[in-house]
């Protein structure tokens, strides 16, 4: 397999749908079209050879890319459990 190469725009992609946001939201939050978001889901799931959006979920999380953004820390400094 080549390197998976991830530019900036789809690993905010990809921390917010593995939030659970939906692909509207997603693309809503990052100000780009919804279509701009399926071509990205679709160059990720080329470049890691998968078929559908669970396998590339399981991918992405196989290999650590598939996090949620950390938490914003709170007024104490500490951030929400």
């Amino acid at each position: 397999m080549s390197t998976l190469i991830i530019g900036s725009r789809e690993r905010a992609l990809i921390g917010l749908l593995a939030e659970g946001r939906s692909d509207e939201d997603a693309a809503r939050e990052l100000q780009i079209s919804r279509r701009a978001v399926t071509y990205a889901l679709r160059n990720l799931m080329d470049q890691l050879g998968v078929d559908n959006r669970f396998q590339l979920g399981l991918a992405l999380g196989s290999i650590g890319a598939a996090m949620p953004a950390p938490a914003e820390p709170g007024p104490s400094g500490k951030a929400p459990q």
